[in-house]
């Protein structure tokens, strides 16, 4: 069994069809601990409000966990990635908290952050990169090649900057709903077995 926090973002109430909803779904079905809280004012989102709540669900999470060597894993899209990365820069999370498997889905070039500005943040800030080497076992980074919340590119963004080298899913544009995505079933199969192809999704369809 995993212990799995989904983060969601900006705009997003959890809706029927959405990925970050099937996969808690299908998950919970599978028998794995899932937590998929519903961040607060999400049209006008406010880092301290998110932050605190992340860190509330993870303390809730760590007190189910109790004593289990299970796993821990931490899937966020969008402004989740941009919660989960400062939230650790800021010391906000649990004391002493790592997380086994993050994922960052899709997260957004702080250019496009500012209609939320308590949300800023630059990759290249010391304090951001070594939350995101410190603050999990082991972090992925993916995004599509045509998301018009990168105009830059993930690897120019987050990859660069972290020294890595992000998955791409071409053509899917932001893995969201609104443009159709919803069927990804890499990511169900990434969170039994962290070798798991993660590129395995639906595609878009027509919205």
């Amino acid at each position: 069994m995993f212990y799995v926090l989904i983060n969601h973002g900006w705009t997003n109430t959890r809706p029927y069809g959405h990925w970050q909803r099937n996969a808690a779904v299908e998950l919970r079905r599978q028998g794995h601990q899932v937590f998929y809280p519903q961040y607060p004012n999400t049209s006008n989102p406010n880092f301290d409000e998110w932050s605190s709540l992340l860190n509330a669900e993870l303390n809730l999470l760590l007190e189910t966990r109790a004593d289990s060597t299970d796993e821990v894993i931490v899937i966020g899209h969008s402004l989740g990635c941009v919660n989960w990365l400062k939230s650790a820069a800021l010391g906000l999370l649990p004391e002493g908290f790592v997380a086994d498997r993050v994922l960052l889905v899709s997260p957004p070039e702080p250019v496009r952050l500012i209609g939320v500005p308590s949300f800023s943040f630059d990759p290249n800030d010391p304090a951001i990169k070594a939350a995101f080497r410190n603050a999990a076992k082991q972090t992925t980074v993916l995004a599509s090649d045509k998301d018009v919340w990168l105009p830059s590119g993930i690897q120019k963004v987050y990859g660069e900057p972290f020294g890595i080298e992000p998955v791409i899913l071409p053509g899917v544009k932001h893995l969201s709903l609104s443009e159709g995505f919803s069927s990804w079933p890499g990511v169900i199969n990434w969170v039994n077995d962290p070798a798991a192809d993660l590129t395995e999704h639906g595609g878009l369809t027509p919205v």
